[in-house]
């Protein structure tokens, strides 16, 4: 008898789990299509804290009305019970979603609600982060007003400097700097600010961020430091400006080796005797890694591996050994 019931009532919450399922998934479609009726008439009986496991992102109401940006929506989903901070597992918050996306008007009310300005999500960042990727200064305003954190690190995303420096917007930095950033805080796998702006060979940003008191010899275990990361690219007016700027054009930085050494392994010709010329030691050889088994490398014999035939020649012709 006891076997049966259980039986009954699990069969009873089963049923309901999908029938909550299928009203939050007609939900979330209505408010996808910004159907403000049919939405006003879903949320009579469906939970607005719902969640549906689709293959989509956002899977809550809130945060799907976040990122198509509908205010209206967004305040029948609160005057339905919604709370400001529920997330689907998996998702960004809503105010994130939102930043991203540029709704201003939706951010400003999620804000007002108590939404969680400095929430860091692993994979998603922070709000602030989410709004420097979505590159509106605004929301950037409105969120450093409100008290964002520029210095909170998260795992996979790095910080708000790193963000700005991936962004390539010297405004956005402009507007971060009024809020005492540490220009230097590394992030393991995304290294600093000024890294990440070197590698994507945006001079004017570079420029901005040293101007703003970026360490140019400032390394990061496996992003190497931007002399080396310019250097790789064979980006040679930020190569020449860093040497100018005071980077050491011999640094070592295990895993990632010299600038020499790196500006002969990927053929940049012009950086390689930019960099000698301006005291690059042509010989010198530094183990790939952390551990005496670890490969011996120097430019000419990774020259050699690229099979840059104009950059052997040259190291060559000025007594480089292998």
């Amino acid at each position: 008898m006891k076997k049966r019931i259980f039986l009954l009532v699990m069969l009873c919450v089963s049923a309901f789990a999908k029938a909550q399922s299928t009203s939050c998934e007609a939900l979330l479609q209505a408010i996808k299509n910004e159907q403000v009726t049919t939405v006003t008439q879903l949320l009579k009986n469906t939970n607005p804290n719902c969640s549906y496991r689709g293959n989509g992102e956002p899977r809550s109401p809130l945060g799907v009305a976040s990122y198509v940006g509908n205010l209206e929506i967004v305040q029948l989903l609160f005057v339905a019970g919604v709370r400001v901070n529920y997330k689907s597992r998996g998702d960004a918050s809503a105010l994130m979603i939102a930043t991203q996306q540029g709704h201003l008007d939706v951010a400003t009310y999620l804000i007002e609600k108590g939404a969680d300005i400095n929430a860091a999500i692993d994979g998603d960042g922070t709000p602030l982060m989410a709004a420097i990727q979505g590159g509106d200064l605004r929301i950037i305003k409105l969120l450093l007003e409100k008290g964002a954190n520029p210095n909170t690190n998260v795992k996979g995303d790095g910080n708000a400097i790193i963000m700005a420096g991936k962004s390539g917007n010297p405004a956005i930095l402009q507007l971060l700097l009024q809020y005492n950033p540490t220009m230097d805080k590394e992030s393991l796998g995304d290294g600093t600010g000024l890294i990440q702006a070197v590698s994507r060979g945006n001079l004017a940003m570079v420029k901005a961020m040293v101007q703003a008191g970026a360490d140019v010899n400032k390394s990061s275990r496996g992003d190497g430091n931007p002399l080396i990361a310019a250097s790789k690219i064979g980006n040679l007016p930020i190569v020449q400006f860093l040497v100018a700027s005071g980077a050491d054009v011999n640094a070592h930085i295990k895993g990632d080796e010299t600038p020499l050494i790196q500006a002969a392994w990927n053929g940049h010709l012009d950086v390689v005797t930019y960099l000698v010329g301006q005291g690059a030691e042509v010989n010198k050889t530094v183990r790939d890694g952390y551990y005496l088994s670890s490969e011996k490398r120097n430019a000419l014999k990774m020259a050699i591996r690229g099979q840059h035939t104009d950059v052997v020649a040259y190291l060559k012709s000025i007594g480089a050994q292998e």
